[in-house]
C-alpha cells in the first residue's frame, strides 16, 4: 500500500515534493563540482551562501544518483518511495518483535491511515534520520534487555548517522534515548539500562573525537566553523526551537490521525493492564509530552514533532488491536475477520485521501501580505526554467524579486542566484554598471504577481521588501505594465522574456 501511494506521486508529479529539496539538490551540485565545503556558490552570489546542513545526505543523493544514472531530481523522487517503504518496513518489524505479527501489520495500517505520515514522503534530511531514529530506539531496548555492549555501540553509530543527517532528530533522539533509559531502570530494577546508557555515551564521544580529529586533519577551517556550531547550540539550546508555534487540538488530532489516538490509548489500556509492552507505552507517553512542551512554556514545533509521536503510537495502537481481536476470537471469528477487513479498508481509504490534501503535493510561503505557491513549479516557471537552460554563460548570477523560484531555478539550471533585491532595483537609475558587474549579476527576474495589497497608496511603482519563512519576498507597489516598467528597470539592461507572470531582462 505504501508503494502504491508513493509511486502514484512519483508518476503523478514531474518535479520532487517539498520546495526544501532544491535547497539540498543545490548543496549535492555543489559537492560534486567542489568536494566537501561549507560554501554553496550557486546561493547568495558572489560571495556564496554558509551550508547549513551535514553532508551525508547529500552525499547518498549523488551515490545514488551515480548507481542509478538519474538525475538529482529524480533521485530525489525515488528517495520519495524508498524511504516510507523503509520507515514502514522497520516500524513492522519492531512491532513484531515486541509483540506479534497481528500487531506489525496493524502497525503498519495505522501508519498509512495517519496525515502526518506524509512526511516521511518528503525527499529531504529529516525523513531519513527518522528511518535511524527508530532503529536507534530499538537498538538502544536491546541493548537494555540482554545488557550486551555490541547493541549499546550499535546505538551510538546509528546516533552518529543521524547527527551527520538531521541535528534536530539527534537532540530529540539523545533526550528521548535519556527518559527511556530511566523508565528501564524502573522497569527492569536493575543497572543494565545506566550501564548501556554510559557505554552509548562513551562510544559515541570517542567517535566524536575522532571524527573532529580527522576533519581537522584534512581542513582546520571546516573544524572550527563546526565546533563554533556545536558551542553555539550548547550556549543557547532553546534557540533550536525559539519562534515555534502550538497546534489547536483539533489540527493535532486531524494530523496525528484519529485511529492511531483511538487505538494507541486502547493500546496504553491493555499495556499497563497486562503489564506488556512498557516500553512502547512509555516511549509513546513521552513522545506525547514533548509535542506539548508549550503547555509548560517550552516553544516546540509541534507539527514537526507529530511523527515522533506517531511511531510509538502506531505500534501500541497495533498491539491494542490485537488484544481485541484476541478476546474477539474467544468469542467468534467472524468478528475478527470484519473488523480486520474494516481496519485494512478505512485506513488504505485515509492514506490515499491524504494525498488529496494540497499540503502534502505543494508548498507555500506565507507572509503579511499573501501565500504563494513555491513547489513544485507552475507552467509559467517552467517556461522561465527552460529559457534559462539556453543561456550559454551560466556564470552570471540572476537577481529576483522571488527568492524561492530563483533557488528552484539555481538547482535547475546550476545558475547562481543573487540575494538584495531591492539594493538594486528600487532605485534603478542610482545603481551603477560598475556595480552590477562587480557583484557579476546578469539578469534580472520579476515576478509580476508579487503586488502589495494596498497600491493606491502608492503614487508609483517601487519595490517593498516583506521578510517571511526563509527568504523575504520583494513586492511591487503596483501592477507592473508597459508604462511603467521603466521605473524598475536597469537602465542598462534589456527585455529579452516575457510571459503572463515574469519578465527577464539581461544585463548589457
Amino acid at each position: 500500500m505504501v508503494f502504491i501511494l508513493t509511486l502514484s506521486l512519483y508518476i503523478n508529479y514531474q518535479w520532487p515534493l517539498s520546495w526544501d529539496v532544491y535547497i539540498h539538490i543545490n548543496y549535492a551540485l555543489t559537492y560534486m563540482n567542489h568536494g566537501i565545503t561549507t560554501i554553496d556558490p550557486l546561493l547568495n552570489a558572489p560571495n556564496g551562501k554558509a551550508i547549513g546542513y551535514v553532508p551525508l545526505f547529500h552525499i547518498l543523493l549523488i551515490i545514488v544518483s551515480k548507481i542509478t544514472f538519474l538525475n538529482l531530481f529524480d533521485t530525489a523522487k525515488l528517495f520519495q518511495i524508498i524511504v516510507p517503504l523503509c520507515a514502514t518496513g522497520v516500524i513492522m518489524y519492531i512491532a513484531n518483535k515486541f509483540y506479534d505479527e497481528l500487531t506489525a501489520l496493524m502497525a503498519g495500517l495505522l501508519l498509512i491511515s495517519s496525515f502526518i505520515f506524509t512526511r516521511m514522503y518528503l525527499p529531504i534530511p529529516e525523513p531519513v534520520s527518522i528511518v535511524l531514529f527508530i532503529i536507534g530506539i530499538y537498538l538502544f531496548y536491546e541493548a537494555t534487555l540482554h545488557d550486551k555492549g555490541s547493541y549499546a555501540c550499535l546505538t551510538a553509530i546509528v546516533s552518529m548517522l543521524i547527527i551527520a543527517l538531521h541535528f534536530s532528530t539527534f537532540v530529540y533522539f539523545m533526550i528521548l534515548i535519556t527518559i527511556l533509559m530511566v523508565v528501564q531502570l524502573y522497569l527492569q530494577k536493575n543497572l543494565n539500562a545506566l550501564k548501556s546508557y554510559i557505554y552509548m555515551l562513551g562510544v559515541l564521544v570517542l567517535i566524536g573525537v575522532c571524527s573532529i580529529f580527522a576533519l581537522y586533519m584534512i581542513s582546520p577551517t571546516h573544524t572550527s566553523d563546526i565546533i563554533s556550531g556545536i558551542l553555539t547550540i550548547f550556549n543557547e539550546p532553546m534557540s533550536l526551537f525559539m519562534g515555534q508555534k502550538a497546534m489547536g487540538l483539533e489540527r493535532y488530532i486531524k494530523c496525528l490521525g484519529i485511529f492511531p489516538l483511538i487505538f494507541g490509548v486502547i493500546g496504553l489500556y491493555y499495556s499497563f493492564k497486562y503489564r506488556e509492552m512498557l516500553f512502547v507505552s512509555a516511549w509513546a507517553l513521552a513522545a506525547f509530552i514533548i509535542s506539548n512542551l508549550h503547555w509548560f512554556g517550552i516553544p516546540v514545533y509541534t507539527y514537526r514533532m507529530l511523527i515522533y509521536v506517531l511511531i510509538p503510537a502506531v505500534i501500541i495502537g497495533g498491539y491494542g488491536i490485537s488484544k481485541i481481536i484476541q478476546k474477539l476470537n474467544t468469542k467468534n471469528k467472524l468478528y475478527s475477520v470484519i473488523l480486520i477487513l474494516a481496519i485494512i479498508i478505512v485506513t488504505c481509504f485515509s492514506g490515499i485521501s491524504n494525498l488529496e490534501d494540497p499540503s502534502v503535493t505543494h508548498s507555500y510561503s506565507t507572509t503579511e501580505i499573501s501565500t504563494y505557491q513555491t513547489a513544485p513549479p507552475t507552467s509559467s516557471e517552467q517556461e522561465v526554467i527552460d529559457w534559462f537552460k539556453n543561456v550559454e554563460n551560466k556564470d552570471d548570477s540572476i537577481l529576483s524579486n522571488n527568492m524561492f523560484f530563483a533557488t528552484v531555478i539555481s538547482s535547475a539550471d546550476e545558475m547562481p542566484i543573487h540575494y538584495k533585491f531591492n539594493k538594486f532595483i528600487s532605485n534603478p537609475e542610482d545603481t551603477s554598471k560598475k556595480l552590477v558587474d562587480k557583484e557579476k549579476i546578469g539578469y534580472v527576474l520579476y515576478d509580476k504577481s508579487l503586488i502589495m495589497n494596498n497600491t493606491t497608496e502608492y503614487n508609483d511603482l517601487s519595490v517593498v521588501a516583506v521578510n517571511g519563512s526563509f527568504y523575504p519576498t520583494y513586492y511591487f507597489t503596483q501592477q507592473i505594465n508597459d508604462q511603467n516598467f521603466n521605473e524598475i528597470q536597469l537602465p542598462y539592461s534589456e527585455k529579452v522574456f516575457e510571459n503572463d507572470r515574469f519578465i527577464i531582462c539581461k544585463i548589457t
